[in-house]
């Protein structure tokens, strides 16, 4: 057997163990896997104006035509891209689509929770413009809109971005919208985190009523495979949008993850609402639980609105940890989160968790030092992707 397939066996048979409570990640169900198992993933789809470069690809454009529509439906936009290949080639083409060279850019600080990716020396850099921060208040977790004004006035963006890879709170949007309007400015949303509390009604629902754009990755809260989506009710700028894809951000765009993507929005489509809604309402009863214990997590008393949690660094201190080594204690005991004082709820939920005791109490007990791990594995093997209505 092939050593990495070894590896990769390994690797399936640990993370089955683990509970899942990473802040970015989600678990494909078994059409989705199909889909990306499938012949469709050794094959090349390139369409030019209005055929494909590629022969055999009969099948490969009705998937990618009924995918974008069910997108666009989902979203509730008039326009939908699936192509991009990643959350932060989307960011790339908004970017390249709507900047000019020695322009500004507005975004979420990276101290608050902002996307690195937007900050200078990264995305900027490419493109030749300049960031700036959003003013941003951490305390309340909102957009200072008396100071974004007068950093408007200072630095006259061409474009706002807006989202956060620490993503706890919905977004004032009418506001924004009309400081763009009075400053000639784009309003973009970059909903990497929250695409799937989005798709699903949970979450942040007027995001195109207000922005020009609604962009992210399909597989955090949304339970697709690795990729991105564009999304827009302005005809215009999906023309550009598009215009910047083929052979300036990327070529193929791998019918495969688009195959899989469109499996995955029909179950959001099917089964969404629900899902969407025990995700936010998981992670509010998950805050609550583990502020009664040591695991003390922030914004108390609402916690949050999303599938995230962050977590208080002075609480881990007392016990002579940081955020890293706290991650690593759970991972001792098949509890699985990341390194920067994240946890998510999107995963577990989609295995069917509504009841948010027991993950609580393992994460707490864990932190005092016990040695949960046989009884979360056991708690993990009883667990299976819920449909909503419709079990496995």
């Amino acid at each position: 057997m092939s050593e990495i397939l070894k590896l990769v066996e390994k690797h399936d048979k640990y993370r089955a163990g683990t509970l899942n409570l990473q802040a970015s990640e989600n678990v494909l169900s078994p059409d989705v896997r199909k889909a990306m198992a499938s012949d469709l993933g050794s094959r090349y789809s390139l369409v030019l104006n209005d055929h494909d470069a590629y022969g055999g690809t009969r099948y490969t454009q009705e998937i990618l035509e009924k995918t974008m529509e069910l997108t666009a439906k989902v979203y509730r936009a008039k326009y939908a891209e699936v192509r991009p290949t990643g959350g932060h080639i989307a960011s790339q083409v908004i970017l390249l689509s709507l900047m000019q060279r020695k322009r500004n850019l507005l975004s979420i600080p990276e101290k608050y929770g902002g996307y690195t990716g937007y900050q200078n020396g990264y995305l900027p850099q490419m493109f030749g413009v300049q960031n700036y921060d959003i003013p941003y208040n951490q305390e309340t977790q909102e957009v200072d809109l008396e100071k974004t004004e007068k950093a408007m006035k200072s630095s006259t963006p061409a474009l706002m971005v807006l989202g956060q890879s620490y993503f706890l709170k919905h977004y004032e949007l009418k506001p924004l919208r009309e400081l763009c309007d009075k400053y000639d400015c784009t309003l973009a949303y970059d909903g990497s985190h929250v695409m799937g509390i989005i798709a699903g009604g949970a979450f942040q629902q007027d995001a195109l009523n207000y922005c020009d754009v609604l962009f992210g990755s399909t597989h955090k809260t949304f339970f697709g495979p690795q990729g991105g989506i564009i999304l827009s009710n302005d005809e215009d700028l999906m023309n550009r949008f598009r215009r910047n894809l083929t052979w300036r951000t990327m070529d193929n765009f791998h019918p495969s993850r688009v195959a899989a993507l469109g499996i995955a929005m029909e179950e959001m489509s099917n089964h969404g609402n629900e899902y969407a809604h025990w995700v936010v309402k998981n992670s509010r009863s998950l805050g609550k639980l583990l502020s009664e214990g040591d695991v003390k997590p922030l914004y108390g008393p609402w916690y949050s609105e999303t599938h995230q949690l962050g977590l208080s660094q002075k609480s881990l201190e007392k016990k002579n940890l940081n955020f890293r080594k706290f991650s690593e204690l759970l991972e001792k005991n098949r509890i699985v989160i990341d390194r920067e004082g994240r946890v998510g709820t999107a995963e577990v939920t989609r295995m069917g968790v509504t009841n948010m005791e027991k993950v609580a109490d393992f994460m707490n007990r864990a932190l005092a030092g016990e040695d949960v791990s046989r009884e979360v594995g056991d708690y993990v093997s009883g667990l299976n992707i819920s449909y909503w209505g419709e079990p496995q």
